[in-house]
């Protein structure tokens, strides 16, 4: 048997109840004027903070340093630091002490990669010094490579010779 007052509340709480649910359930309580007003400032935020969050990933996608990071080679155990700010650090644990620091410049179109010591233009002294203070690393890796990068495997080929460095990002 069933209890009329756990099926049917009272009559005159439970009308006060449903009414004051129905007036709040509805966003400015069923004024089609202020929803509509709402709803339209809602998509417009929405829609500018999608145009932002796109030209941001577009920018950062398009204008970044692709090569950027630490790139190590498994065969020889050379350590390339490529940074943002055109230099990059060689380590050759094999061959030298430390590490060396060299320029560089990245040229998204061609895909090149140019290593370099001193002035870009490479009317320094120092690209052409082959004293003791040039390191072994530095002589080695200076010069242009055409680059392939592939799913964090970094492929630099010497222009002139073909030879190829395979690199593992880490």
């Amino acid at each position: 048997m069933r209890d009329n007052k756990s099926v049917c509340p009272p009559q005159g709480e439970g009308q006060r109840e449903i009414r004051r649910e129905g007036s709040y359930s509805m966003i400015a309580e069923n004024d089609e004027k202020k929803r509509s007003k709402l709803w339209r400032i809602a998509m417009t935020v929405s829609s500018v903070l999608i145009i932002i969050i796109a030209v941001f990933f577009g920018i950062r996608l398009f204008t970044s340093n692709p090569l950027e990071g630490k790139w190590i080679n498994e065969g020889s155990g050379l350590v390339m630091r490529i940074q943002g700010n055109g230099t990059a650090s060689l380590e050759w644990p094999d061959e030298s002490d430390g590490s060396e620091e060299l320029r560089y410049h990245v040229n998204l179109k061609s895909k090149t990669f140019t290593l370099y010591q001193g002035e870009e233009d490479g009317t320094s002294q120092e690209v052409y010094d082959t004293s003791a203070e040039s390191g072994f690393a530095a002589e080695t890796m200076e010069g242009t490579y055409d680059y392939s990068l592939e799913q964090g495997e970094l492929t630099l080929t010497e222009r002139e010779y073909g030879d190829q460095m395979v690199f593992e990002k880490e």
